[in-house]
Protein backbone atom coordinates (compact mmCIF):
# COMPACT_ATOMS: atom_id res chain seq x y z
CA UNK A 1 0.00 0.00 0.00
CA UNK A 2 3.08 2.58 0.49
CA UNK A 3 3.61 1.73 -2.95
CA UNK A 4 0.81 2.67 -4.07
CA UNK A 5 0.63 5.89 -2.04
CA UNK A 6 4.41 7.01 -3.27
CA UNK A 7 2.75 6.45 -6.42
CA UNK A 8 -0.42 8.33 -6.83
CA UNK A 9 2.11 11.17 -5.90
CA UNK A 10 5.14 10.16 -8.18
CA UNK A 11 1.98 11.09 -10.96
CA UNK A 12 1.49 14.53 -8.85
CA UNK A 13 4.85 15.43 -9.40
CA UNK A 14 4.68 14.81 -13.28
CA UNK A 15 1.51 16.91 -13.26
CA UNK A 16 3.84 20.00 -11.34
CA UNK A 17 6.70 19.78 -13.32
CA UNK A 18 5.22 20.27 -16.38
CA UNK A 19 2.45 22.82 -15.29
CA UNK A 20 5.87 25.46 -14.55
CA UNK A 21 7.00 25.16 -17.65
CA UNK A 22 3.54 26.75 -19.82
CA UNK A 23 3.37 29.62 -21.17
CA UNK A 24 -0.25 29.76 -20.20
CA UNK A 25 -2.66 30.66 -17.48
CA UNK A 26 -5.38 28.13 -18.69
CA UNK A 27 -2.66 25.14 -19.28
CA UNK A 28 -0.76 26.33 -15.88
CA UNK A 29 -3.65 26.02 -13.52
CA UNK A 30 -4.61 22.68 -15.59
CA UNK A 31 -1.93 20.93 -14.92
CA UNK A 32 -1.51 22.36 -11.00
CA UNK A 33 -5.27 21.19 -10.49
CA UNK A 34 -3.99 17.75 -11.52
CA UNK A 35 -1.32 17.75 -9.34
CA UNK A 36 -3.51 18.98 -6.25
CA UNK A 37 -6.30 16.27 -6.31
CA UNK A 38 -3.56 13.91 -6.93
CA UNK A 39 -1.97 14.98 -3.65
CA UNK A 40 -4.96 15.15 -2.20
CA UNK A 41 -5.41 11.26 -2.73
CA UNK A 42 -1.80 10.87 -1.12
CA UNK A 43 -2.46 12.84 1.49
CA UNK A 44 -6.10 11.41 2.58
CA UNK A 45 -4.09 7.72 2.57
CA UNK A 46 -1.24 8.89 4.69
CA UNK A 47 -4.18 10.43 7.30
CA UNK A 48 -2.54 13.99 6.73
CA UNK A 49 -6.39 15.36 6.37
CA UNK A 50 -5.07 19.37 6.52
CA UNK A 51 -3.25 18.53 3.00
CA UNK A 52 -6.41 16.44 1.69
CA UNK A 53 -8.31 19.41 2.56
CA UNK A 54 -6.74 21.88 1.05
CA UNK A 55 -5.86 20.78 -2.09
CA UNK A 56 -9.45 19.37 -2.93
CA UNK A 57 -10.79 23.24 -2.33
CA UNK A 58 -7.53 24.15 -4.36
CA UNK A 59 -8.85 22.45 -7.41
CA UNK A 60 -12.50 23.96 -6.88
CA UNK A 61 -10.54 27.34 -6.81
CA UNK A 62 -8.66 26.27 -10.21
CA UNK A 63 -11.60 25.42 -11.64
CA UNK A 64 -13.39 28.71 -10.89
CA UNK A 65 -10.15 30.95 -11.64
CA UNK A 66 -9.31 29.62 -14.58
CA UNK A 67 -13.05 30.36 -16.00
CA UNK A 68 -13.23 33.77 -14.72
CA UNK A 69 -9.75 34.37 -15.62
CA UNK A 70 -10.75 33.30 -19.48
CA UNK A 71 -13.79 36.05 -19.41
CA UNK A 72 -11.48 38.49 -17.82
CA UNK A 73 -13.42 38.91 -14.81
CA UNK A 74 -11.81 40.06 -11.55
CA UNK A 75 -11.04 37.49 -9.00
CA UNK A 76 -10.89 39.45 -6.03
CA UNK A 77 -14.39 37.97 -4.25
CA UNK A 78 -12.97 34.73 -5.21
CA UNK A 79 -9.57 35.54 -3.38
CA UNK A 80 -11.44 36.20 0.03
CA UNK A 81 -13.62 33.49 -0.11
CA UNK A 82 -11.23 30.48 -1.10
CA UNK A 83 -8.68 32.44 1.70
CA UNK A 84 -11.38 32.02 3.93
CA UNK A 85 -12.14 28.57 3.45
CA UNK A 86 -8.75 27.44 3.48
CA UNK A 87 -8.59 29.27 7.04
CA UNK A 88 -11.98 27.54 7.99
CA UNK A 89 -11.21 24.09 6.64
CA UNK A 90 -7.16 24.32 8.15
CA UNK A 91 -8.79 24.92 11.72
CA UNK A 92 -11.46 21.43 11.21
CA UNK A 93 -8.79 19.87 10.24
CA UNK A 94 -6.11 20.57 12.73
CA UNK A 95 -3.29 18.64 12.61
CA UNK A 96 -0.38 21.09 15.04
CA UNK A 97 1.80 23.98 13.58
CA UNK A 98 2.27 22.26 10.54
CA UNK A 99 -1.01 22.98 9.23
CA UNK A 100 -0.54 26.79 9.55
CA UNK A 101 2.34 26.50 6.60
CA UNK A 102 -0.15 24.94 4.12
CA UNK A 103 -3.09 27.39 4.93
CA UNK A 104 -0.51 30.18 4.62
CA UNK A 105 0.42 28.79 1.32
CA UNK A 106 -3.11 27.80 0.17
CA UNK A 107 -3.65 31.27 0.71
CA UNK A 108 -0.84 32.97 -1.01
CA UNK A 109 -0.95 30.50 -3.95
CA UNK A 110 -4.79 31.63 -4.20
CA UNK A 111 -3.72 35.34 -4.80
CA UNK A 112 -1.28 33.77 -7.19
CA UNK A 113 -3.81 31.66 -9.20
CA UNK A 114 -6.24 34.75 -9.29
CA UNK A 115 -3.47 36.90 -11.15
CA UNK A 116 -3.32 36.19 -14.71
CA UNK A 117 0.58 37.04 -15.07
CA UNK A 118 2.39 33.84 -15.84
CA UNK A 119 5.02 35.60 -13.92
CA UNK A 120 3.41 36.70 -10.74
CA UNK A 121 2.10 33.27 -10.57
CA UNK A 122 5.53 31.55 -10.84
CA UNK A 123 7.02 33.64 -8.34
CA UNK A 124 4.86 33.79 -5.55
CA UNK A 125 4.35 30.05 -6.11
CA UNK A 126 8.18 29.47 -5.06
CA UNK A 127 7.27 30.99 -1.56
CA UNK A 128 4.37 28.62 -1.09
CA UNK A 129 6.04 25.03 -2.58
CA UNK A 130 8.68 26.31 -0.08
CA UNK A 131 6.32 25.52 2.64
CA UNK A 132 4.83 22.97 1.04
CA UNK A 133 8.27 21.29 0.89
CA UNK A 134 8.12 21.10 4.89
CA UNK A 135 4.83 19.88 5.11
CA UNK A 136 5.32 17.05 3.36
CA UNK A 137 8.50 16.25 5.29
CA UNK A 138 6.48 16.77 8.33
CA UNK A 139 3.07 14.13 7.06
CA UNK A 140 6.11 11.77 5.45
CA UNK A 141 5.11 11.80 1.97
CA UNK A 142 8.24 11.01 -0.01
CA UNK A 143 6.53 11.91 -3.47
CA UNK A 144 5.93 15.33 -1.59
CA UNK A 145 9.04 16.03 -0.61
CA UNK A 146 10.34 15.20 -4.37
CA UNK A 147 7.46 17.09 -6.18
CA UNK A 148 8.79 19.91 -4.32
CA UNK A 149 12.45 19.93 -5.05
CA UNK A 150 10.99 19.56 -8.81
CA UNK A 151 8.79 22.17 -8.10
CA UNK A 152 10.87 24.72 -6.83
CA UNK A 153 13.66 23.50 -9.66
CA UNK A 154 11.08 23.67 -12.66
CA UNK A 155 10.14 26.78 -11.09
CA UNK A 156 13.84 28.53 -11.10
CA UNK A 157 13.70 26.71 -14.80
CA UNK A 158 10.30 28.51 -15.99
CA UNK A 159 11.35 32.11 -14.70
CA UNK A 160 14.78 31.64 -16.24
CA UNK A 161 13.38 30.54 -19.56
CA UNK A 162 10.37 32.30 -19.50
CA UNK A 163 10.90 35.71 -17.46
CA UNK A 164 14.83 36.50 -17.45
CA UNK A 165 15.92 36.07 -20.77
CA UNK A 166 13.16 37.32 -22.72
CA UNK A 167 13.24 40.28 -20.29
CA UNK A 168 17.17 40.27 -21.38
CA UNK A 169 16.41 40.26 -25.10
CA UNK A 170 13.94 42.72 -24.92
CA UNK A 171 16.59 45.03 -23.26
CA UNK A 172 18.95 44.27 -26.06
CA UNK A 173 16.47 44.93 -28.68
CA UNK A 174 16.05 48.55 -27.46
CA UNK A 175 19.56 49.75 -27.41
Amino acid sequence: MDIIIQLIGALGIIASIISFQLKKHNSILFFRTLNEFLFAIQYFLLGAYTGMAMNLIGCVRNIIFTKQVNKNKKTTSGIVIFGFLFALFGIFTWQGKKSILIIIAKVLSTVAYGNKNPTIVRAIIFITSTSWLIYNYCVFSIAGVLCEAFTLISLIIGVIRLDVVPALSNKKAKR
